[in-house]
C-alpha cells in the first residue's frame, strides 16, 4: 500500500479511536459528581457517591459481580489449561480444535438462551431423564437458572470464555518448544501432567496474560448474558447500573454514573490483585517446581479439569442444538424428550419481524466489519512503514496501546456518557451511529487477528511485481492481499461475529429504532415464548457460524474458482482443452 504522510494518518486514526472513548468517560465522570446540565445540575457535589454507598442493592450487586466475575475466569483458565495438557498432540484433540471456531463465532446471548432452554426446570436436560429416572410428571420447583448465587451465570461465562482461552493458549504454544520439552522431561521420568505444570504452564501464562485480563474485564461487566441467565434479585452490578441509567427518574443517572466509575476502579483493582496473587503464587511454588519429584498431588486437578472441560464443551453444543428444536416445535409438553408435533409456522408467523431484524443485523455487521478491515489494513501498513524507516524502534506502536482500551473498559462505563453527546449532536437513533459504535468494538479483534500475518508477510513478492511493472496499488490488491486472503477472511469472520453479538452499543445508539437479532432475543428471553426466542437465537447463531465456515472454505478453492471463471469467459482454446 503506497501510503504517504504516515505520521498524519497515524495521528488522525488514533484521534478517531480515542475521541469517543474520552468523551464517553467525561460524560460519565461529570454526572458522577452531580454535574449534568440536561437535568438542571450545574454544581459539583459528592451526593451521587453518598447515595451509591448508602444503597443496599449496590452492595449485593457488587458482591455477586465479584464472585461471578472472578470465579468464572478462574474456572475457564483451569479448564482450558487442563484440556491442552490432557489432549495436546493427540489425534482426537484436532477434532476439538476444529470445533472451537463455531463456539467462538456464536454470540454469547445465543449460548445463554440455549442454556436457559437446557437447564431450566422444564428444560431439555430434565426432560431427557423424566419420568423414567426422576419420576417427574411436571417440572420440578427448582432454581436452576437465574439462581441467586450466580452459578448458572458462572457456567454460561465458562462455556463462552473457555474456548477463547483455549484458542489463545494453542496460539501461544506455537512459540514454545513443547514437543522437545516433553521428550526431554519424559526421558527423565517425569509424568505428562507434572511436566506441563512445572515447565510449560509457567511459560504459557506470560503469553496469555492480556487475553486473561480481557476475559476478567468481560466477566465483571457483561450485561446481555447476565440479563438472560444471571440472577435478578439482586442482579450483577453492570445490570443494576443499566437499569438505573434507563430509569425514568433521571436523578438515578447520577448515582449510576458514580457506580460506573466505581466499577472501572473495581476492574483495575481486580486485575492488579490477580497479577499480584499470580506473582506471589509463582514465588511460593518455585521450590516445588524444582524439587525433582516426578509426580505431584496437584496433577489430579488437571485430570479433573480435563474431564470437566469436555462436559463444558458438550454443554455448549447441546445448548445450541436446543435452539432449532424450539424454533420448529409445535407441541412439546413436559416431560416429552422431543416435540410431539413439528411445524414451520413459528418461523412463518415471525417472518416479517425476523426479516427486519436479520436485515438490520447483517447490514450493520457487514458495514462495520468492512470498514474495520480497511482501517486495520491502513493501520498495519503505517506500522510496517514505520518499522521499515526505523528498524531500531520498539515493537510497540501507538495502535498497540489504544486498541485494547475498548475491550478492557466496561461498556457501561462510557457508552452512557457518549449517549449524552449523541443526543446533543442529534445523532441518536441513527443507523450510521450504530455502525460507528460497532466499529469501536469490531476494530480491535480485526486488527489483532490481522496483525501477525500482515507483519510477517514477505514484501519481496510485492517488490518483484512492481519491478516487472510499476502499479503499486494494483499489485497491493492482486498480490499482497491475495496472498493474505485466508487471514483477511478469518479477520472478517471474527469482526462479523463480534458485531452480531453487540448488545449495549446497539441499544444506546439505536434507541430502539434499529433492533437486531441480539437485542430482540435478549429482550424477549424472559417472555416465556420459547418458540419465537428460539427462532431469533437460532438466526443469531447461524450467521456467524456460516461466515466462519466460508472463511475456512473459500481460500483453498478460490484459485480454482477464479481460473474456472477466466476460462468460462475466455475464448482461449487451451482453456476448453
Amino acid at each position: 500500500m503506497p501510503l504517504t504522510h504516515t505520521r498524519w494518518i497515524t495521528a488522525v486514526l488514533a484521534s478517531l479511536m480515542i475521541f469517543p472513548i474520552f468523551i464517553g468517560l467525561i460524560g460519565t465522570l461529570l454526572p458522577a459528581f452531580q454535574f449534568l446540565p440536561p437535568i438542571g445540575e450545574y454544581q459539583f457535589s459528592l451526593t451521587p457517591w453518598v447515595n451509591l454507598f448508602s444503597n443496599q442493592e449496590f452492595y449485593s450487586s457488587l458482591k455477586l459481580t465479584l464472585v461471578t466475575g472472578i470465579v468464572a475466569p478462574l474456572i475457564s483458565l483451569w479448564f482450558a489449561l487442563s484440556l491442552v495438557v490432557w489432549g495436546h498432540d493427540k489425534r482426537f484433540f484436532r477434532t476439538i480444535e476444529s470445533l472451537l471456531s463455531p463456539i467462538l463465532a456464536v454470540p454469547h446471548a445465543a449460548i445463554a438462551i440455549g442454556l436457559l432452554f437446557l437447564l431450566s426446570p422444564s428444560g431439555w436436560l430434565v426432560r431427557l431423564f423424566s419420568p423414567w429416572l426422576t419420576g417427574f410428571e411436571r417440572p420440578p420447583n427448582w432454581i436452576t437458572v437465574q439462581d441467586p448465587y450466580g452459578l448458572s451465570l458462572v457456567f454460561a461465562l465458562a462455556i463462552k470464555e473457555m474456548p477463547y482461552l483455549l484458542f489463545v493458549i494453542l496460539a501461544a504454544l506455537k512459540g514454545l518448544k513443547v514437543k522437545e520439552s516433553l521428550q526431554v522431561g519424559q526421558s527423565l521420568g517425569y509424568g505428562r501432567f507434572t511436566l506441563w505444570r512445572k515447565v510449560l504452564i509457567p511459560q504459557i501464562y506470560p503469553l496469555i496474560r492480556l487475553p486473561i485480563f480481557i476475559v476478567v474485564a468481560f466477566s465483571l461487566t457483561v450485561v446481555d448474558l447476565a440479563l438472560v441467565i444471571g440472577p435478578n434479585t439482586p442482579s450483577t452490578l453492570a445490570v443494576t447500573l443499566y437499569r438505573w441509567f434507563n430509569n425514568p427518574d433521571l436523578s438515578l443517572r447520577l448515582m449510576a454514573s458514580a457506580g460506573a466509575i466505581f466499577l472501572m476502579l473495581v476492574i483495575a483493582l481486580v486485575l492488579v490483585g490477580w497479577e499480584t496473587i499470580h506473582r506471589v503464587f509463582s514465588r511460593i511454588t518455585r521450590a516445588e517446581r524444582g524439587n525433582g519429584k516426578r509426580r505431584g498431588l496437584t496433577d489430579g486437578l488437571l485430570h479433573l479439569g480435563a474431564y470437566l472441560s469436555i462436559v463444558t464443551l458438550a454443554s455448549a453444543f447441546v445448548a445450541l442444538l436446543v435452539l432449532p428444536i424450539w424454533a420448529l416445535a409445535k407441541r412439546w409438553r413436559f416431560p416429552d424428550a422431543l416435540p410431539s408435533k413439528w411445524t414451520w409456522d413459528n418461523i412463518e408467523r415471525a417472518k416479517p419481524l425476523l426479516f427486519e431484524l436479520t436485515s438490520n443485523t447483517l447490514s450493520i455487521a457487514l458495514l462495520s466489519t468492512i470498514i474495520a478491515c480497511a482501517v486495520s489494513l491502513v493501520m498495519l501498513e503505517t506500522k510496517r512503514i514505520s518499522y521499515q524507516k526505523s528498524p531500531s524502534t520498539s515493537n510497540n506502536h501507538v495502535f498497540d496501546w489504544l486498541i485494547y482500551i475498548p475491550i478492557l473498559l466496561p461498556q457501561i462505563g462510557f457508552l452512557f456518557g457518549l449517549h449524552v453527546l449523541l443526543i446533543y449532536l442529534d445523532l441518536n437513533g441513527n443507523f450510521y451511529t450504530i455502525v460507528a459504535l460497532h466499529i469501536m468494538y469490531v476494530l480491535p479483534y480485526v486488527y489483532l487477528t490481522l496483525k501477525g500475518p500482515y507483519l510477517a508477510y514477505n514484501e519481496d513478492y510485492l517488490l518483484e511485481a512492481n519491478r516487472l511493472k510499476y502499479h503499486p496499488w494494483r499489485h497491493y490488491l492482486v498480490v499482497k492481499l491475495a496472498m493474505l486472503r485466508p487471514a483477511l477472511l478469518t479477520a472478517f469472520a471474527m469482526g462479523f461475529s463480534v458485531s452480531v453479538a453487540q448488545y449495549l452499543p446497539t441499544l444506546i445508539a439505536g434507541e430502539g429504532r434499529y433492533s437486531t437479532l441480539t437485542t430482540e432475543a435478549v429482550a424477549r428471553a424472559a417472555s416465556g415464548d420459547r418458540k419465537q426466542v428460539g427462532s431469533m437465537a437460532l438466526l443469531q447463531a447461524l450467521f456467524p457460524v456460516l461466515v466462519f465456515w466460508l472463511a475456512q472454505y473459500i481460500p483453498s478453492r478460490w484459485t480454482k474458482w477464479r481460473l474456472t471463471l477466466i476460462c468460462f469467459f475466455s475464448k482461449d482454446k487451451q482453456c476448453s482443452e
